[in-house]
């Protein structure tokens, strides 16, 4: 089971782990692109990150955290959103703002196998 059903991914951000959510295609400025996001727990509460990259996947590299942003001028990493002090609340706002689906979070480093998995159904 790849997914993470609710309680689990709450479970995952209580313990300190990252979890993340492959968003799919975007258009930033004229340009197409991928969007995932990543909740991130640290010491002063649980940071979201949203990414915006170019889709240069091929069939033998789909690391979407090692994309290029779209924006040249974004860090690599992402957006930071927001920093919220309970994990229930940052899972609250990616699902409500950020249209993440709460059935389709995933454990640090699995996003690249969902991206994976969207190039085999969109090639």
């Amino acid at each position: 089971m790849r997914h993470l059903i609710p309680p689990f991914a709450l479970s995952a951000l209580q313990r300190g782990r990252q979890i993340e959510q492959f968003l799919g295609r975007v258009e930033r400025d004229g340009h197409q692109g991928l969007r995932w996001i990543a909740l991130s727990p640290g010491p002063s509460g649980v940071t979201i990150y949203l990414s915006d990259v170019e889709d240069v996947g091929t069939d033998n590299f789909f690391d979407i955290t090692e994309f290029p942003p779209l924006d040249p001028e974004e860090e690599t990493w992402g957006r930071e959103i927001a920093v919220l002090p309970t994990p229930e609340e940052a899972l609250h706002l990616a699902e409500r703002d950020l249209a993440a689906d709460p059935q389709r979070w995933v454990n640090q480093g699995i996003v690249c196998d969902e991206y994976q998995d969207f190039r085999k159904m969109n090639p």
